[in-house]
């Protein structure tokens, strides 16, 4: 058995099922979650997996314990697992903690008894498994009128996908905001290549927005979903172009679009290595495996820019 720990947000929850999907299948096991995590942060970020089709059972906690503590039905089998564990590189081992520093693709093959935690931020670690994770991070159930007239409206044109992240990465250094100047380079270049392109804007900030960023084409602001922001993800997989910025969930709303052409930041985190030492205990997080080579990178903050603060 497989158990993957599940944690944060909705794009690294949808991040951390798509590898642990693809790789208890590529490795023939069973998967299970441990979805510990939310019952200590709930008022921290919600469990959003339960919207898709997934078809992962949540582990017991006797289930994780068996896996952790490398049991078996006998002694003698017991004493083996904890022999094996001792002698196996770390991807073998029973418990498996991917490294933030490097890209490491042995973590595709696991022990088949292992209990994993990481954030996998790649489609390196499923794209062998791409028609299985679309089928389970397919939506689960009925969209409302509005948001079911809004997606035949964006199938119907040239429809752009915007997305805006600000809130809580303006004052964390290493998360690279993007500037006002990124998006006015992202729709410049969707303007040469697209006719009459129509902006569908998500943001958590929309009325900042609004205020400040010009739009000299159509442009509509997805705002009725709200609080339900699962349903603008939704909606963004209509769209048949995306502007994304450095959020893993519009990441995730142009990648499950299927969409060949995607415009992205340059640098997904703060390429200077500073900045990552101050959050992540000197580390550096290596982040060059986060974008599809098939995307369009568009620098995100240049000297001259305006950040876009409060």
């Amino acid at each position: 058995m497989m158990i993957m720990r599940i944690i944060q947000g909705p794009g690294n929850q949808m991040f951390q099922y798509a590898y642990a999907l693809a790789t208890s299948k590529r490795i023939g096991v069973e998967l299970k979650l441990d979805l510990h995590w939310y019952k200590e942060n709930s008022g921290h970020r919600p469990y959003v997996l339960d919207r898709f089709n997934i078809s992962a059972k949540e582990a017991t906690p006797e289930e994780i314990e068996y896996v952790k503590s490398k049991d078996a039905p006998n002694f003698l089998n017991y004493k083996w697992n904890l022999v094996r564990d001792a002698l196996a590189p770390p991807h073998k081992k029973v418990l498996v903690e991917e490294s933030l520093m490097a890209v490491d693709t042995k973590l595709m093959h696991p022990h088949s008894s292992c209990y994993i935690s990481g954030y996998f931020t790649s489609e390196i670690f499923f794209s062998d498994f791409k028609k299985a994770v679309l089928q389970e991070l397919s939506f689960a159930k009925e969209m409302s009128p509005k948001t079911k007239e809004v997606s035949l409206q964006m199938q119907g044109c040239n429809s752009v996908a915007i997305s805006f992240r600000r809130g809580d990465f303006l004052n964390k250094e290493w998360q690279n905001v993007c500037s006002v100047e990124y998006y006015k380079r992202a729709m410049d270049k969707v303007k040469e290549e697209i006719e009459n392109p129509v902006f569908y804007v998500f943001s958590d900030e929309l009325e900042w927005i609004r205020n400040n960023i010009v739009f000299d084409n159509d442009v509509h602001f997805m705002d009725f979903n709200y609080p339900d922001y699962m349903e603008d993800m939704r909606l963004m997989t209509y769209c048949k172009n995306h502007i994304i910025t450095n959020s893993t969930f519009s990441w995730w709303g142009a990648w499950l679009s299927g969409s060949d052409n995607v415009l992205c930041p340059e640098f997904w985190l703060n390429p200077n290595i500073e900045t990552h030492k101050v959050e992540f205990d000197g580390r550096w997080v290596e982040f060059s495996h986060v974008l599809p080579k098939s995307w369009k990178r568009i620098p995100n903050l240049v000297v001259g820019d305006t950040f876009m603060k409060q």
